[in-house]
């Protein structure tokens, strides 16, 4: 019998939103690894260019420098927190409390001032007026809304005319070729781990979240898979071994997120009536080339100084259009 089949059939998950599955429990989304919001800003390391590429995109691409923008999603503060000193005011929106409260917490360390976050109930419409903002910006979030085609209609119902939304998007197709299937294991203390089982149809664009709640530690796990020294892995988990673990499992949820296809979300932003939704190149990755290109000596060496340099380039990269991607980066302007 397959895994998931068993689980439905001998667990009785409990269907979950990905909050209460998964972002409810995480006291860091990002694993403290975010430059300027949990570590210094180091301009010898590509992935903080990458990142600093990634704010200047969201900032440039909806041309919200100066303007109030919503930030779908925003985790552990991103990219709310970073593109806060480029625009003139942020809201973030959340279906988790706790993540919320991480962000707050964050912007208060930070002395971040123009910043606030709310929670809002997932699957609902998003609590503004219409026009409420200039722009909107989702990174990996759109994906994790219950409903991706209501949540970009409400983007368009809360921008004003002519505001834009910059998205990120997480699509199937990357997984595609031995990834449709994964597992991955959450330690939580010495006495508590949870195993998350991923079950992805590309074609159907969406996947199949398993979280279950395992009285023993991630080391006790991996011993009783037999797979100590090294990763779990989705072939590691057999009925049998679920079955011997049956015991241990105190608690069991599931949540189907829906991922539509570059080309899905293309039309479908087009449907709701944005007047022009086109996939990009985008900021992230031209920093991350650009490091990588310029020699040593030919770096700038602070943030102001990889702005600076950075800037016009992003600004350009972010209107170049692009074929539609697996992961597309997507302007959609009202």
């Amino acid at each position: 019998m397959d895994i998931f089949t068993w689980i439905r059939e001998n667990l009785a998950p409990e269907p979950r939103t990905t909050e209460t599955l998964i972002y409810d429990h995480m006291a860091s989304q990002s694993g403290r690894s975010l430059p300027i919001i949990y570590q210094p800003f180091d301009p010898e390391q590509p992935g903080h260019w990458r990142d600093r590429g990634a704010a200047l995109d969201f900032a440039l691409a909806t041309e919200a420098e100066g303007r109030r923008v919503l930030d779908f999603g925003p985790g552990d503060g991103w990219p709310s927190l970073i593109i806060a000193p480029l625009v003139g005011e942020v809201v973030g929106l959340e279906g988790s409390q706790r993540r919320v409260e991480v962000c707050a917490a964050n912007a208060a360390r930070l002395g971040i001032e123009n910043v606030r976050f709310e929670r809002y109930e997932p699957g609902t419409p998003l609590p503004f007026p219409d026009g409420s903002f200039d722009a909107v910006v989702a990174a990996s979030s759109v994906e994790q809304s219950p409903d991706p085609r209501a949540t970009l209609a409400e983007f368009y119902r809360v921008l004003r005319p002519g505001g834009r939304a910059r998205i990120y998007y997480e699509a199937l197709g990357a997984y595609r070729g031995g990834q449709e299937r994964e597992a991955w294991l959450w330690d939580v203390d010495e006495t508590a781990c949870r195993l998350v089982l991923y079950d992805r149809d590309i074609a159907g664009e969406q996947a199949v979240q398993v979280v279950l709640g395992i009285a023993m530690s991630g080391t006790a796990l991996l011993s009783a898979l037999g797979v100590e020294g090294r990763g779990i892995d989705i072939a590691d988990v057999t009925v049998a071994q679920l079955e011997a673990l049956r015991p241990a499992i105190v608690d069991a949820g599931i949540c189907t997120t829906h991922h539509p296809s570059g080309a899905t979300l293309v039309r479908r932003l087009r449907e709701i009536g944005f007047r022009e939704a086109l996939p990009t190149h985008n900021g992230m990755e031209i920093a991350g080339d650009l490091y990588h290109q310029l020699p040593a000596a030919q770096r700038p060496s602070t943030l102001e100084a990889i702005d600076a340099y950075l800037r016009p380039i992003v600004a350009a990269t972010v209107e170049l259009r692009a074929p539609i991607a697996d992961d597309p980066m997507i302007t959609a302007t009202k």
